[in-house]
């Protein structure tokens, strides 16, 4: 490890990816040995690294260039297939965004994008190497159903929640998750409907008509899209990585990048803004990962505040474990019961008032997930928080007696 907590091989990958953000985050990268000799010439774990952190797009040309021909072929065919698919992918996603956001405001319905190709767009050096699996639209809650008509529009079926659940299962799911997923029917990125920034409303309490009036209007290939204003974007950004406790090194990566595109006032702002949104340690333990990880300069004022935020360390050390475990992705925790215990009791620790703590609870007991299989008539639905709860309790129970009677 280095002196910062991070693997050197982490630490070598993150200069590459900043070397791609380019711009003020490439300029503070300390510098490396990102040649056969350094820390990552074991090719195996570094094509298993960049795979796991999403950053083949952003990271491929700066190792591409600097291996010369250590790199076995194999991973050199790799990296320049997976930058070509990801500057392609990134351009139909663009496209693809273009016009479902048009289309949209010809129907009158509010929409913004949100996180993925926009913030690559803005704050990038080279925007069609940021890789992005899906499309983030965030679009007027009151106008949910027309959204979705004009989403499917576009060769688009609903999968989360399910084409052909009961409408009280849809209702269920929209209070208690932020959005659904459609995927195309012949092939294309996934589109995230949202409605919410996040599921439990207190954990950043941004609702969309006030995201709306601070909204920045960025003008692309003629269309006017609507994205979170740039303070109330950087705090975002900080919240959503910390919620899952920053377990993708592109995160880290875009939050640096819209932390080095703003001005220090700008960004005093920013953190008053989330001290006021009451994620003030959230935002500083963001600073601290970015300085960390791509030794992002801070200026005196934030090097204090980020020193004496409370909680910091604790944030900082299980978001050094998830950027390190080996997949802490959905897929990865699956298998890895422990470690996503783990993550659900890191999601408790954010906030500590009372009413969050709360609202986390109740919103894990409603998770629904488990609607279909629980059995329950719509007027029963009242009762799904207990059969999740004790589902869940008999799931983890279980999990730790056959982790032990296999020990």
């Amino acid at each position: 490890m280095t002196e910062s907590g991070i693997d050197p091989g982490l630490a070598a990958l993150a200069v590459a990816v900043a070397q791609g953000v380019g711009g003020p985050v490439a300029a503070a990268a300390q510098p490396m040995d990102l040649g056969p000799d350094g820390p990552l010439g074991n090719w195996t774990e570094t094509a298993r690294l960049i795979t796991r952190h999403r950053v083949q797009g952003l990271a491929s040309p700066t190792l591409l260039k600097v291996s010369g021909g250590a790199m076995p072929v194999d991973l050199k065919t790799s990296l320049i297939r997976a930058t070509m698919l990801a500057v392609q992918a990134q351009r139909k996603q663009m496209d693809l965004m273009l016009r479902v956001l048009t289309a949209l405001q010809h129907h009158g319905i509010r929409a913004m994008a949100l996180k993925g190709a926009m913030l690559g767009h803005r704050f990038m050096t080279r925007p069609e190497l940021r890789l992005s699996n899906d499309l983030d639209i965030l679009v007027d809650p009151a106008r949910i159903d027309d959204a979705e008509a004009v989403i499917a529009s576009f060769g688009y079926a609903r999968h989360l929640p399910p084409q052909d659940w009961r409408p009280a299962w849809v209702a269920h799911y929209r209070k208690w998750r932020k959005d659904a997923a459609f995927l195309a029917t012949e092939g294309g990125p996934m589109i995230e409907c949202h409605w919410r920034i996040f599921d439990n409303r207190k954990l950043l309490p941004f609702d969309f008509d006030r995201l709306w009036q601070g909204r920045h209007v960025e003008t692309v290939n003629g269309v006017d899209v609507p994205v979170i204003g740039n303070l109330q974007q950087l705090v975002y950004l900080a919240v959503h990585g910390a919620y899952h406790a920053w377990f993708r090194l592109k995160w880290v990566a875009d939050f640096a990048a819209v932390f080095c595109a703003t001005s220090p006032e700008d960004r005093r702002a920013a953190a008053a803004l989330a001290r006021e949104q009451g994620v003030g340690p959230v935002f500083d333990h963001a600073l601290s990962l970015a300085h960390r990880l791509f030794a992002i300069p801070l200026t005196a004022e934030e090097a204090d505040r980020v020193a004496r935020a409370p909680r910091r360390e604790a944030l900082d050390g299980f978001a050094l474990e998830a950027l390190h475990h080996h997949d802490a992705s959905a897929v990865g925790l699956a298998v890895d019961r422990r470690f996503a215990l783990r993550m659900v009791l890191h999601s408790y620790r954010l906030r500590r008032e009372p009413g969050f703590l709360a609202a986390q609870i109740i919103m894990d007991l409603n998770f629904p997930g488990g609607l279909e299989s629980a059995g329950l008539g719509d007027r029963w639905l009242w009762l799904y928080p207990a059969v999740r709860g004790w589902r869940s309790a008999r799931h983890h129970i279980a999990h730790r007696l056959g982790r032990q009677a296999r020990a």
